[in-house]
């Protein structure tokens, strides 16, 4: 792996320094965007090499811990599926821990490891998503529950410390403690919150523990203050430098103690993106390790200035030996069990906005000429509207203006002429103009009019945007004509006709027959359709995620 170039673009959940080689370090990442798996570097985070490249599918590395009397020996967890896995070449290889995975309940994992040292013995304890506690003392060959007292959303162990001779249990109904010499725990009076605790750290005579929104601190166990000067935020995971406090926060990565804190730097900026995960080991407190979605960074002054990997100085081990070691405490293990919301944070999916298709507009009139140029019909009211409308004349649906604003059509040889003075054949014509136009509404529009102009049956022919097809009653085809400037002569007949000229476009069909299937316009139904298309494919692609396993972590507060 080459260095100053993270190996991965999976966000840090877990870290842990080897004891007495602080140049030492694993890092534990998400399942997401590549698959997960458990990186190592020996020279002080500058450059990594991934130590798991046939690790199972789908699963993400919680947490990490060192056996704090053999740094050759170390452990990790699983949030996905729940496997524990040990290394005994100091994070080089890693081999799965048999039988653990078989303790826990369906769906089931493991969120937290944490390893104390009793009665001169290593003793690794895993929190797990449902199944309360699992406490082993010879490496993970056996294994004792401890889930007495542990009900509900309290089973789903997040965080675990000792302080003092207590052992002491974030969970997702607030803290627990397991008194000394019991097996079953209980609620721990005044706990700060019935929420989730992501993260524990006893420091002293201090105990801190980190909420979803704030951060506690009590002298106790019991009594329990928020601690000011630190935003409302998720705090997933502590560290103690032994002077100071290093807290990875969802806004970033805070360091101070009490109520004096400020927001570390990264690079010379803040460092004011998520941070899942913060280590360092006793014997060099000052340098300290940070892990969340920008990889991991250092800082080799107690957490108050980092560098990215990109601009890691190396390390002076000697020097970071020879740091004084504050109070022992035991180091907790880091909490990564939750979610991101982001994501990682993903990209932003764009809104689609439906595309609106166009509505045909009537465009005036034009002035006959030798060849008028017919256009398609639109769909207007069925058939049976116009049937409603009674008895049905004799009408032509004339392609072009009439009228002596726009110029008339004269009829052709031998065809009788429209009489607009004949009662009769003028009545029933005007009869037949009125039932069409309830049925489909035309309008005229003159050349210099704003507005649409009421149509009536003496001046308007039907006007469409369309090809217009001729209706008539009787058998008998119509009439055929050359269309003329001038104005048609006019006279008395039994019957009254408009003279339309006959061009292959026009087509004639009697009411009992269906109307031509309008066009339809491809591209703007594909437009008008395109959200809907999407939202399937997004439909499909989450049942297809869902498919692959409920094991696959979203983040870190899924656990």
């Amino acid at each position: 792996m080459a260095q100053g170039v993270a190996p991965t673009a999976n966000p840090v959940l877990s870290i842990a320094v080897a004891p007495l080689a602080p140049n030492e370090v694993l890092a534990g990442v998400l399942n997401s965007p590549r698959p997960a798996g458990i990186y190592r570097s020996t020279d002080a985070g500058i450059s990594w090499v991934n130590t798991t490249p046939d690790m199972p599918p789908n699963i993400s590395i919680t947490s990490l811990v060192y056996d704090p009397r053999n740094r050759r020996l170390a452990y990790a967890s699983d949030g996905g599926a729940g496997f524990i896995f040990r290394s005994q070449d100091g994070g080089a290889t890693w081999s799965e821990v048999s039988g653990f995975r078989n303790l826990l309940s369906t769906n089931s994992a493991v969120g937290v490891l944490y390893m104390a040292v009793e009665n001169n013995r290593s003793v690794l304890y895993a929190g797990t998503r449902f199944d309360g506690v699992f406490r082993s003392e010879d490496g993970g060959a056996t294994w004792q529950q401890l889930d007495r007292g542990l009900v509900g959303e309290a089973r789903r162990v997040r965080s675990l410390t000792f302080f003092g001779d207590t052992l002491y249990a974030g969970t997702h109904n607030g803290l627990y403690r397991l008194l000394p010499g019991t097996v079953s725990w209980e609620a721990v009076p005044g706990t700060p919150t019935t929420g989730i605790l992501f993260s524990l750290l006893a420091d002293g005579d201090t105990l801190y523990a980190g909420s979803g929104s704030a951060l506690y601190i009590s002298r106790d166990g019991e009594r329990w203050t928020q601690v000011a000067g630190l935003p409302n935020s998720v705090y997933y995971d502590l560290a103690s430098t032994g002077r100071l406090i290093v807290v990875a926060s969802e806004s970033g990565l805070w360091v101070g103690r009490e109520d004096s804190w400020t927001l570390a730097t990264l690079d010379g900026a803040p460092y004011n993106t998520p941070v899942y995960s913060v280590a360092n080991t006793p014997r060099a407190p000052r340098t300290v390790y940070a892990g969340g979605d920008g990889w991991v960074a250092r800082s080799d002054d107690e957490g108050i200035t980092f560098f990215s990997v990109g601009a890691m100085p190396a390390l002076n081990v000697a020097a970071a030996l020879a740091t004084a070691t504050p109070t022992p405490t035991p180091s907790p293990t880091p909490t990564f069990t939750a979610t991101p919301t982001s994501t990682p944070t993903e990209t932003p999916t764009p809104t689609f906005t439906a595309t609106p298709t166009d509505t045909p507009v009537p465009t005036d009139t034009p002035t006959p000429t030798e060849t008028p140029t017919a256009t398609e019909t639109p769909t207007a009211a069925p058939i049976s509207t116009l049937e409603e409308a009674g008895p049905t004349p004799t009408v032509a649906l004339v392609s072009g203006a009439t009228g002596t604003e726009r110029g008339s059509e004269a009829p052709s040889e031998g065809a009788p002429a429209v009489n607009e003075g004949s009662s009769s054949a003028g009545d029933a014509n005007r009869r037949a103009m009125e039932a069409l136009l309830r049925a489909v509404r035309p309008v005229s529009l003159t050349p210099d009019a704003t507005q649409p102009a009421e149509a009536s049956p003496e001046s308007l022919a039907i006007v469409l945007p369309t090809a217009t097809p001729v209706i008539e009653a009787s058998p008998t085809a119509a009439p055929t004509g050359t269309p003329s400037a001038e104005e048609p002569s006019t006279g008395g007949g039994a019957a009254a006709e408009v003279a339309t000229p006959t061009t292959p476009a026009l087509q004639q069909f009697t009411p009992t027959q269906e109307p031509p299937s309008p066009s339809i316009d491809v591209i703007a139904a594909v437009r008008s359709r395109l959200p809907l298309i999407l939202l399937g494919a997004i439909i499909v692609f989450g049942v297809i995620v869902l498919a692959a396993g409920v094991s696959i972590l979203q983040g870190p507060r899924d656990i």
